[in-house]
């Protein structure tokens, strides 16, 4: 199941349908690919064909159009501070680089980890659907019913899926090979082996709800190791973050004053004010990347 609301990346310039556009530039972004060599089937995971060369290279101009624009800015901004006019050119060009290095790199995660975040919200409403289905049948609900009523709740990709699989049953398809079409064509692997395992009950006349209950456990326990794997990444996340929000710009700075009374090279406002901007900037990029990396498994 794919995310069909999905038309752009989030900070990317174009949208998917202008990549399209780009298929001059296809060898280059060919040559980018040494970057995410994956980058296809994160594509397909967001809902899109787009090849993988036209998007590396619509983000390359994206991330190129973000380093001239801030690059320009910190010319400007160099060159209105009269002692630092001759380095305004040199900061600038190196400015403008790291600002196009960071939105190039940034642009060309971020469909993995999206896809990542779709992959979690997708266990999420599984999860939950299966719940109801082994409640409704546990309860003496019928199995078509169940599944039409998981077909009409809110539960995401889930609902979609099921909702094909009651068309088919109620246009005479059997039970069975409904379901056996859907562990055939889902994407989601906890959702085929949960078609599986309801068809195997439905031929062997086994209960349905003990076939799932393996599927949920091992759903739950899925969700469980991502939610500690994040708690893990985040306390390094953290660590990075305190390190460049409070002892760069403090030990940093006084670090550089101790080190030009031995040689000579004095730190002026400017490069004060050069170094509270880098380490801004860098808080945002953390920030973000703590955000976007969060499993998407309560709302999210």
């Amino acid at each position: 199941m794919v995310n069909e609301e999905m038309t752009k990346i989030p900070l990317n310039l174009f949208s998917f349908n202008r990549m399209s556009q780009f298929k001059r530039f296809s060898s280059l972004g060919n040559a980018l690919r040494i970057f995410n060599k994956g980058i296809d089937s994160d594509l397909r995971a967001l809902g899109t064909n787009l090849d993988g060369n036209l998007y590396l290279a619509a983000s390359f101009f994206s991330a190129l159009f973000y380093g001239v624009i801030f690059g320009m800015i910190i010319f400007v901004l160099t060159f209105l501070i009269p002692s630092q006019r001759p380095s305004a050119i040199k900061f600038g060009i190196g400015f403008g680089f790291i600002f196009f290095s960071t939105f190039f790199l940034l642009h060309v995660i971020h469909p993995t980890i999206l896809k990542k975040k779709i992959a979690g919200r997708q266990n999420k409403d599984l999860l939950f659907g299966l719940r109801e289905i082994v409640m409704s049948v546990e309860s003496g609900v019928p199995l078509f019913d169940s599944l039409k009523n998981v077909s009409l709740s809110n539960y995401g990709h889930v609902s979609n899926d099921f909702s094909k699989v009651v068309r088919k049953i109620e246009s005479g398809v059997f039970e069975r090979d409904a379901l056996q079409a859907l562990a055939i064509e889902s994407e989601n692997e906890y959702l085929r082996r949960a078609a599986w395992q309801i068809v195997n009950a439905l031929e062997t006349g086994s209960k349905v709800s003990n076939a799932l209950s393996n599927i949920i456990d091992v759903l739950e326990k899925q969700i469980n190791r991502e939610i500690k794997d994040y708690s893990s990444n985040l306390n390094f996340i953290m660590l990075i973050y305190m390190l460049i929000a409070a002892a760069i710009p403090s030990l940093g700075v006084t670090f550089m004053i101790l080190l030009s009374a031995f040689s000579g090279a004095g730190v002026t406002q400017s490069t004060i004010f050069i170094v509270l901007g880098i380490s801004f900037f860098v808080q945002v990029i953390v920030l973000g990347y703590a955000n976007a990396t969060r499993p998407a498994i309560f709302g999210a």
